[in-house]
């Protein structure tokens, strides 16, 4: 599928490769769109890499010599079936990849996260038993539960249960307290 660089729609099969420019069908923008002819071939297998036999091929980004069967779905280089890596169906260079585990931008690596419902409970329930540090520990589960309420939870899918129960459990700690200091001053 290629896209235009303006709208962004996907343009039809039959303009790509034509060596003409064309205007997109959405937005009227002049395209020419060139890409190899292994960017549309479906495979199921992993091939070696082979040697270019034919003039006009593409070949790897990092094997000069090496016919490219692919592209990385992040950089796009060129890739032979050596350096390709497949993660859930998406092509991805080994530089791509590196990058996306360091900064954490593909999900499919993960493989622990902060629980911030188990957190807000913990702030929330564990105080109780001691009384006085509900005073920051109260606040601090409320900050938690409102901060962190739409952060991605854990890897497995989870209610938001533990979010609502914090937040109840501070929000009666606080008015707790309200009314002992209310109490007190009488």
């Amino acid at each position: 599928m290629i896209a235009c660089p303006n709208c962004r729609s996907i343009q039809p099969a039959d303009n790509v490769n034509t060596g003409l420019v064309t205007p997109c069908p959405k937005c009227s923008v002049m395209l020419r769109g060139d890409v190899f002819p292994a960017f549309y071939r479906v495979r199921n297998t992993p091939l070696a890499a082979s040697a270019i036999q034919e003039q006009d091929k593409a070949e790897c980004f990092n094997h000069p010599g090496k016919q490219a069967l692919t592209a990385c779905s992040i950089c796009g280089r060129l890739l032979c079936s050596l350096c390709e890596i497949n993660l859930d169906s998406t092509i991805f260079c080994i530089p791509c990849l590196e990058s996306g585990k360091e900064k954490k931008k593909i999900s499919a690596l993960e493989n622990q996260r902060l629980l911030y419902d188990n957190l807000a409970l913990a702030f929330a329930f564990c105080p109780i038993l001691f009384v006085f540090p509900t005073l920051i520990t109260a606040p601090v589960s409320l900050f938690i539960t409102l901060r962190y309420w739409k952060t991605p939870g854990s890897i497995q899918r989870r209610s938001r249960f533990r979010f609502v129960l914090a937040f109840v459990l501070a929000s009666l700690q606080i008015a707790g307290w309200i009314f002992f200091i209310a109490q007190v001053l009488d």
